[in-house]
């Protein structure tokens, strides 16, 4: 649970990053290569916890989209939209997912 909070605060500062300070991830390939180890790294650590394994697993795989992404900007191989909008769906789909993998916990039914 810990982690899927501390993953959807990361999606959250990359949502800021893509609408309010652009700077901080589009030319800065280092940042956002960091965000989306720190996404992959609790993407793991959550799946030990989560109710749902897709929950842990979209998460991984945008970590890896967003690693992918700092790649091709790293190599000038992407335009500002792409930067813009990678990162926002990227911040935007982590972060919903993960507070919803750390709030759901199913209702077991009772027989009687």
């Amino acid at each position: 649970m810990v982690a899927n909070l501390i993953n959807a605060l990361v999606g959250l500062i990359m949502v800021y990053a893509a609408v309010l300070d652009p700077r901080l991830v589009a030319p800065n390939t280092v940042t956002l290569f960091f965000l989306g180890l720190v996404i992959l790294g609790l993407a793991i650590w959550a799946r030990m916890t989560d109710a749902a394994g897709w929950f842990s697993q979209t998460n991984i795989v945008l970590g890896f989209c967003v690693i992918a992404l700092a790649g091709l900007q790293h190599m000038n191989l992407t335009v500002p939209l792409m930067d813009f909008w990678g990162t926002f769906w990227s911040g935007l789909i982590v972060s919903v997912v993960a507070f919803w993998a750390a709030l759901y916990r199913p209702i077991h039914s009772v027989s009687i």
